[in-house]
């Protein structure tokens, strides 16, 4: 169920997997999300990226297909 609650953010003038990395870690210490969450993204490079799969792991999300 999709609640609108924003989870985390961080901006930059450039995407970049830091800049994601970024906003993912602060979702998670805001948030505590269970695991098994569905990580929903625009699945641009960034989010397909072997490094930030691992972290999706990590916390045990699943990424969204």
């Amino acid at each position: 169920l999709f609640s609108g609650d924003l989870a985390g953010y961080a901006m930059s003038e450039r995407m970049t997997k830091n800049l994601i990395t970024r906003s993912l870690f602060r979702g998670v210490a805001e948030k505590r999300p269970p695991r098994g969450l569905i990580h929903h993204s625009d699945r641009g490079s960034q989010y397909c990226a072997e490094g930030y799969r691992a972290i999706l792991d990590q916390f045990g999300m699943v990424a969204a297909r």
